[in-house]
């Protein structure tokens, strides 16, 4: 079974299609490992989640912040303060029951055996392995769970991941981790204002992956998210969001090593 991995969809449905296409995917025989943000902003977020539903058999996803947002918006009542459009049609959707439990069921991190691990922004660096499975369960079961509602309605902050954290700070924290994090300072508190490429970025802001007790090394971390990375690779990290939504590419490619990313380039500039 071959197994692809693709960056940020963010409803750029056309652009997933020809993608699609051009790594000869068939549901049959392939797996399809999507790295979040699969809704949001782009022109088509109803048709990318319906069609990823309708192949649920071949289909993982880790989510991202907008796919979190749609889930806030299905289940706890919070507005589409973008006034995203491609958003509302979802919740208008008469699918909308089985496709918001579908997504809710989606992992914050997907593990391909012993060789790879999958999130949508990235991975807190002072976690290791065992730590960043039992978060990702955390953050799963809660999704899932009654407390859903809750969690979903008290994610909109700022807050760091830090060991001496309770409570909403804690579990926030936990989210915006694996969600959300580009830049971390030399004390391991993130920020999550800055979104620019790290060329343009100076310290005390540093990528994630470039922390001095980075502790997953032994296996490729793939993320999106970032699009001013675009396609990204430095030892065992690989970015794969190309910006498809702002009128760059969308990127994916087979599992295999060495990575070779496959590129669609955007059809229109659909946002910003």
């Amino acid at each position: 079974m071959r197994k692809i991995v693709i960056g940020d969809v963010q409803g750029c449905f056309d652009e997933l299609m020809r993608l699609l296409n051009k790594l000869n995917f068939n549901s049959a025989n392939d797996r399809l490992i999507l790295l979040g943000d699969i809704v949001g902003r782009g022109p088509k977020s109803l048709e990318v989640i319906e069609y990823l539903y309708s192949i649920d058999h071949c289909v993982v996803l880790t989510l991202g912040n907008h796919d979190l947002h749609l889930l806030a918006m299905a289940i706890a009542g919070i507005s589409n303060y973008e006034n995203d459009e491609s958003l509302n049609q979802i919740m208008n959707s008469k699918n909308k029951i089985q496709l918001i439990e579908w997504l809710r069921h989606q992992p914050v991190m997907y593990e391909e055996k012993d060789s790879s691990i999958m999130v949508h922004a990235g991975i807190h660096p002072s976690w290791n392995i065992d730590q960043t499975r039992k978060y990702a369960q955390e953050i799963e079961d809660l999704i899932r769970g009654r407390k859903a509602k809750k969690v979903l309605a008290r994610m909109y902050t700022d807050d760091s991941w830090s060991l001496n954290s309770e409570g909403h700070s804690r579990i926030n924290g936990i989210i915006n981790c694996f969600t959300r994090i580009r830049f971390i300072d030399d004390n391991g508190v993130c920020n999550f204002k800055e979104k620019n490429s790290p060329t343009f970025v100076s310290r005390p802001l540093i990528p994630w992956f470039e922390y001095k007790d980075f502790k997953i090394l032994d296996r490729e971390i793939f993320f999106g998210h970032w699009s001013q990375l675009n396609y990204f690779r430095r030892e065992n990290i690989l970015c794969l969001d190309g910006g498809c939504l702002w009128g760059g590419e969308l990127i994916g490619g087979l599992l295999e090593k060495p990575f070779r990313p496959i590129k669609v380039k955007a059809l229109d500039r659909y946002w910003g």
